[in-house]
């Protein structure tokens, strides 16, 4: 349909986008080019806190009846791996957004203790939690800085976590590092579960698209937002840049979002090299949607 709001861009720095647009590197290079969209900044994570709490999308957190059936599913894991009930295990879950996996495990009589950057959905965790009587808690951390001091403060856990494929989202000599600081907070045995992208569902091709939109997670208000998806093969990586132009002035954002593929075979020589022992492939939980739902791997610590 018909876009009004176009009209009333300024015009000198819509051409200025567009030049800027034109201008820069094609096809962009993973990890060169940008990485990671700012989940760290204020009013970013005050949108995507919207998207973590809306029920009709699986893009940020799932819908309640999904994390539902995974958090079934990890209790039985659990049980099978420590040979008894699993209520009183704590749980560290990493990326935690808006807590709500952790929210769950609490009200199942876990002790879970959630981590992330994102200020808004941390904030939305704590106050969840409080308000409910859950035995949460949500610590401040960026999974690649993670240090010694973090590390002792979280203690030793029977399960870490780390849902939904973000894993992919960090080049792999980081992914190998925070993968073995994860692993060194488990209890002997304890359980490493990893929601992984299968390597055949990275789409391995060039793509462009656009949208108009009154208002998206990342842009309050009118925008134009562009598209480009890279795959490159010699580092088994993905790009998606996203290009945001203002309706009302005509002014640029660019952000970047990188994913590494992992072979199955590069992730049992992953956990190997964390101190994970035994591990085991497993279906999505659900199937709810291979778009925003993946595999399982789980490991024990050595």
């Amino acid at each position: 349909g018909s876009v009004p709001w176009i009209t009333v861009m300024d015009e000198a720095s819509l051409r200025a986008a567009i030049a800027a647009i034109a201008a820069a590197p094609r096809p962009p290079v993973p990890w060169r080019d940008g990485r990671q969209i700012p989940w760290s900044d204020e009013a970013f994570s005050k949108r995507m806190l919207d998207v973590h709490l809306d029920q009709r999308t699986h893009m940020a957190s799932r819908s309640r009846p999904v994390i539902g059936a995974h958090v079934r599913w990890l209790l039985e894991r659990l049980r099978e791996n420590c040979g008894r009930d699993p209520r009183g295990l704590r749980v560290l879950d990493v990326g935690c957004g808006p807590g709500l996996y952790c929210h769950e495990l609490a009200r199942h009589g876990l002790r879970a203790t959630g981590f992330d950057f994102a200020p808004a959905p941390l904030a939305w965790a704590r106050e969840t939690a409080a308000r409910d009587g859950l035995d949460c808690r949500f610590l401040h951390a960026d999974l690649t800085r993670l240090d010694e001091a973090f590390l002792a403060g979280v203690g030793q856990v029977d399960a870490v976590t780390f849902w939904f494929g973000e894993f992919h989202s960090f080049p792999p000599d980081e992914a190998r590092r925070f993968t073995a600081q994860l692993a060194s907070t488990l209890a002997p045995a304890g359980l490493f579960v990893l929601e992984y992208q299968p390597w055949e569902l990275y789409p391995r091709e060039d793509l462009q698209e656009w949208r108009a939109c009154d208002s998206s997670p990342l842009h309050d208000g009118p925008h134009l937002w562009l598209q480009e998806y890279h795959w490159d093969e010699g580092q088994q990586s993905e790009i998606n840049v996203h290009w945001i132009i203002d309706a009302a002035t005509g002014g640029l954002s660019r952000y970047a979002q990188c994913g590494r593929a992992w072979r199955d075979r590069e992730l049992v020589d992953l956990c190997r090299c964390a101190g994970l022992a035994r591990p085991v492939f497993h279906p999505p939980i659900t199937g709810a949607s291979e778009r925003f739902e993946f595999a399982m791997l789980t490991a024990r610590r050595a």
